[in-house]
């Protein structure tokens, strides 16, 4: 097998995503070998998560300043955050409360949402800018 991009080198990996031929010169490049094309293909990907969950913080920190009218409102942006990690801790006894029961669980889980937002929006935030990071230089690595 030679590699797809260098016709001529013979081929010393494959690409971990489509399994096409790569020389030791691609190889080098990206850990784990990813050809060009599923290089770009990834940074695409990453990059427009990002945007999204960007989108999401930005839009309830407007709401947060809009409600509260207080510099806190901007930590209205880690709700979201707080809340997908309480959906992994909910236990199913919860699907059997009466309407009651829900109102009550809906306000609890809120404001616990809350709480845990604010470590985990600036977790995500670090993430977020080190996933950025990686990509930039992936970019770079492949061109």
């Amino acid at each position: 097998m030679y590699c797809y991009k260098h016709h001529n080198e013979e081929a010393v990996a494959q690409c971990s995503e489509c399994s096409r031929g790569l020389c030791a010169e691609c190889a080098r490049k990206i850990s784990p070998p990813l050809c060009v094309d599923c290089a770009r293909n990834y940074s695409r990907e990453v990059k427009s998560e990002m945007v999204k969950n960007i989108a999401i913080s930005v839009a309830f920190m407007i709401i947060g300043i809009i409600l509260i009218k207080n510099p806190l409102g901007l930590l209205l942006a880690g709700i979201p955050y707080g809340w997908s990690i309480l959906n992994r801790m909910t236990p199913d006894m919860f699907l059997w409360l009466s309407w009651v029961g829900w109102i009550v669980y809906f306000i609890i889980k809120l404001v616990l949402s809350y709480a845990i937002g604010l470590v985990a929006l600036p977790i995500k935030l670090i993430k977020w800018i080190v996933a950025l990071k990686r990509v930039n230089a992936l970019l770079k690595a492949v061109e």
